[in-house]
C-alpha cells in the first residue's frame, strides 16, 4: 500500500498541476499601469484584469502577474471601460456629399455600415445605440457584428424612426406629389392605431429600442422646433414598447415636443436643441435621459456651415451653437441625467470622442464626462449589469490610452488598444 501511494500521489499532483496550468492558459490577463475607476473618479495603479470567455473574472494586484502566462502588458497605459455612444447612425453618411446613396442599390447602405462599424470600434466605442437604420439595415449590421462576421461595436438598434406624414423622417417630403416610394426608408404612422401597429412591426423585426420623431428636424423639410406627434400617440408607442421590455427614444428639438414626449413617458430625449427650463425640470423629475449631440451640431454648423435660415430659428450658426451649448450646461448644472450621444453620420464616423472636449468646454467636469459614456450610457440602454465599469462579472470591453483622461479628456481621441468581449480589435 505504501509503495502504491508513493506512486499515485505524485501522479495526482502532476495531474492537478496540469489542470491548473490549462486553466491559467485559458485566461487572458491585462496588466494596467493605471485603471480609471469611473464611479469614484480616480485612478488605480498597477491592476491586473483577469478575463475568461469574454468576461472579467477578477481584478488583482500587479504583484500576481507572474502567476499568469497570457499577459497583455499595458503598464504604460491608462485603461478604462469601453466607451458607449447612445446616438449613432452606422449605416448613414449624410455628411458625405460626394455621392447620393439613393442612386445606388440598397445593399450600398449595408456596405457603408460595415466600414463605419469598424471605424467606431477602433475609436474605442465598444457599444452603440443605433437610432435609425433605413430598411432595418441596423438590425442586419447588429447581427453581423454579433456573429463576428465583421468587426464592430455591440449594437442596440431601432430600425427606421416613426414619423408623422410630412414629418421628420417622411422621405416623400422630397418628392413630387405625383410620385410615391415603392418602399419607404422611414416608418410613417399617423394616429394611435397606426403608431401601435408600427411599433409592433418594429418589435417583430427584432429591434432593441423604439425611436419616434416628436418634432421636426434639421435635415428634412420640417421645422425643428415644431411638435409633431401628440402626447396620446407617443404614449401608445411607449406602452407597446414597454410590454416587450423596450425603451423609447424621442427625437425632439423643440420645447413643446420635448415636453409632450416626457409626458408620454419616453426614456430619452435625443438632441434637446431648443429645450426650455420647464422641459429641463420635467426631465429631472421623470428621470428622462438627455442625449445631446454637441459634436454633430458643431460639425454641421461650423465645418459644413449649413444654412438653416429657413428653419424659423432666428439665429445664425454661431448663435445657434451657443444656444445648444448653454442648454447643455443648464441640463448638467440642474442635475438632468445625461448619456453620451453624438449623432454620428452627420459627421465622419470614428470622430465620436471629439465630443468630449466640447462637453468640457460647455462646463462638464472630466469625471462626469466619462460617466456619460460609460455608467450613464449603460443604464440608459439597460446593460448596466454587464457594462459601464471594469469589474468582475462584466463584459471584457476594455480600452487603453496614453495619458490620464481625468486630467486631459482629449487623450480619448487617440485610443491605442481596444478589446470587446475579450477579443482584441486594436493594439499598438
Amino acid at each position: 500500500m505504501k509503495q502504491l501511494l508513493t506512486t499515485i500521489i505524485p501522479l495526482l499532483l502532476m495531474l492537478i498541476s496540469i489542470g491548473e496550468s490549462n486553466a491559467q492558459d485559458s485566461l487572458t490577463v491585462i496588466l494596467a499601469g493605471n485603471l480609471v475607476d469611473v464611479a469614484e473618479g480616480k485612478l488605480k495603479k498597477d491592476v491586473l484584469i483577469v478575463i475568461k470567455e469574454g468576461k472579467i473574472v477578477k481584478l488583482a494586484s500587479a504583484s500576481e502577474k507572474d502567476n499568469y502566462s497570457n499577459l497583455i502588458d499595458l503598464s504604460d497605459y491608462t485603461v478604462l471601460s469601453g466607451l458607449i455612444d447612445c446616438h449613432t447612425h452606422l449605416t448613414m453618411n449624410s455628411y458625405d456629399k460626394s455621392f447620393d446613396i439613393w442612386e445606388l442599390p440598397i445593399a450600398a447602405i449595408g456596405i457603408i455600415g460595415t466600414i463605419n462599424a469598424k471605424k467606431t470600434l477602433e475609436a474605442g466605442f465598444t457599444t452603440v445605440r443605433d437610432v435609425w437604420g433605413h430598411f432595418y439595415s441596423d438590425v442586419a449590421l447588429r447581427e453581423a457584428t454579433n456573429k463576428s462576421i465583421i468587426p464592430g461595436p455591440r449594437m442596440y438598434v431601432s430600425g427606421p424612426a416613426l414619423s408623422i406624414t410630412g414629418g421628420h423622417g417622411d422621405w416623400e417630403n422630397w418628392m413630387s406629389p405625383q410620385l410615391a416610394l415603392k418602399q419607404d426608408p422611414a416608418a410613417v404612422a399617423d394616429g394611435i392605431e397606426e403608431v401601435r401597429k408600427e411599433v409592433r412591426l418594429h418589435i417583430r423585426n427584432k429591434v432593441d429600442v423604439i425611436k419616434i420623431a416628436a418634432t421636426g428636424g434639421f435635415d428634412s423639410r420640417t421645422i425643428p422646433g415644431a411638435a409633431s406627434y401628440s402626447i396620446e400617440e407617443i404614449k401608445i408607442a411607449v406602452e407597446e414598447a414597454e410590454k416587450n421590455g423596450l425603451k423609447v427614444a424621442a427625437h425632439a428639438h423643440g420645447a413643446e415636443g420635448i415636453k409632450n414626449a416626457i409626458k408620454a413617458g419616453v426614456h430619452s430625449i435625443e438632441h434637446g436643441t431648443i429645450i426650455d427650463n420647464e422641459g429641463l425640470k420635467m426631465m429631472k423629475e421623470h428621470n428622462v435621459y438627455l442625449v445631446m449631440d454637441l459634436l454633430s451640431a458643431h460639425y454641421d454648423l461650423f465645418e459644413l456651415n449649413s444654412d438653416y435660415t429657413d428653419k424659423m430659428l432666428d439665429a445664425n450658426n454661431q448663435d445657434l451653437y451657443e444656444q445648444i451649448e448653454t442648454n447643455f450646461r443648464k441640463a448638467y448644472k440642474q442635475g438632468v441625467k445625461i448619456a453620451f450621444g453624438t449623432d454620428s453620420g452627420v459627421y465622419p464616423h470614428g470622430r465620436n470622442a471629439e465630443q468630449f472636449r466640447l462637453m468640457q468646454k460647455a462646463g462638464m467636469q472630466p469625471t462626469d464626462i466619462l460617466k456619460t459614456a460609460t455608467i450613464n450610457a449603460a443604464e440608459l440602454i439597460g446593460i448596466e449589469e454587464q457594462s459601464g465599469t471594469v469589474e468582475a462579472g462584466k463584459w471584457a470591453d476594455i480600452i487603453a490610452v496614453k495619458g490620464n483622461p481625468l486630467e486631459d479628456i482629449t487623450v480619448l481621441e487617440k485610443v491605442e488598444f481596444v478589446m470587446k468581449s475579450g477579443v482584441i480589435y486594436k493594439q499598438k
